[in-house]
């Protein structure tokens, strides 16, 4: 298998749609930290302004309280508001074309968000940005100390090739009523991502791995929707079938005129069983995504499934 590089980094839209992006090095992620605190200077600034003139009216004592709530607000809530509203972008990573992500490659939800600005306060303020500084120099994917917290990294966005087309996982022939009666409610997008990740790679990988981590895959994602593997089908085959169906659920109106075969399944010798509940436990979960991560690495692009323009 060939390795995956340390600056290659994607997001995926619901309908395995690949957008290439690369890291973000030192001195951008630099730019926009001062841009942004350019922002929050500015803003506290203003509030300042309207405190001095509102001080003779409201007293001493708002004031204080006020000028405490700006700071913890400026500090702490400014890049939490901002990443988790704009998709992992604050003022100064959308002036500067950067984007926080989740290490598989998925948007940033608040957790992240709130876990990646209270360490920011160790990471630059406290330490005067040496620590953001030191762990973004020797992480391999350019991380801080909160983006290690968090799970997450910051990329350069970049815009991929006009003639890139999105792939579309259709339902494996025979296996229509089985997508069609697959609810894929109980799987979120980090689950999708790590479904794509490894159909998208599957052919990088060996024999013996593939194998192994597709049953590993299969039976934890048949564990999350509580049905059961059909018997006598390739794993692979079956993650494709739930592709298809996550695809479905969240697709939109123009996104069913693209189609593009699925790489690298077997398809199948029969139509399988219908959908019925099954008895596959999520609690094989932790260490089935942790191998099946560790072989297919970070989210990465592939050429031929990337396309401008799209967010997830």
């Amino acid at each position: 298998m060939a390795a995956p590089t340390s600056h290659d980094a994607g997001i995926v839209t619901p309908e395995a749609i690949l957008l290439e992006f690369s890291e973000a090095g030192l001195g951008s992620r630099s730019l926009a930290f001062i841009v942004d605190l350019g922002v929050r200077l500015g803003i506290f600034w203003a509030i300042m302004v309207g405190l001095g003139l509102a001080a003779p009216i409201v007293g001493e004592t708002v004031v204080v309280v006020v000028m405490i709530v700006s700071i913890f607000s400026i500090l702490l809530v400014y890049p939490v508001v901002c990443e988790a509203l704009w998709n992992g972008k604050t003022v100064g990573k959308m002036l500067v074309g950067l984007r926080a992500v989740t290490v598989e490659g998925a948007p940033v939800r608040f957790r992240h968000a709130a876990i990646r600005s209270a360490l920011g306060l160790v990471d630059f303020f406290a330490s005067a940005g040496t620590i953001a500084i030191l762990t973004s120099l020797s992480t391999r994917q350019s991380q801080r100390l909160g983006d290690l917290a968090a799970g997450t990294i910051v990329i350069r966005e970049r815009q991929a090739g006009a003639h890139a087309q999105p792939i579309i996982f259709q339902p494996p022939m025979g296996w229509e009523p089985f997508v069609a009666g697959l609810d894929t409610s109980t799987i979120d997008d980090e689950d999708y991502v790590l479904v794509r990740a490894f159909l998208l790679r599957v052919r990088e990988l060996r024999s013996v791995a593939r194998q192994e981590r597709a049953q590993e895959l299969a039976v934890w994602v048949a564990g999350r929707l509580g049905v059961d593997v059909p018997a006598g089908h390739p794993p692979e085959t079956f993650l494709v079938a739930v592709a298809s169906a996550y695809q479905a659920r969240h697709a939109s109106p123009s996104s069913s005129s693209v189609a593009a075969p699925p790489p690298g399944f077997a398809p199948p010798g029969s139509t399988p069983p219908p959908v019925r509940p099954g008895c596959s436990s999520p609690r094989v979960a932790p260490m089935a995504t942790r191998r099946v991560r560790a072989v297919i690495g970070p989210t990465r692009p592939s050429p031929s499934c990337s396309l401008s323009g799209q967010s997830s």
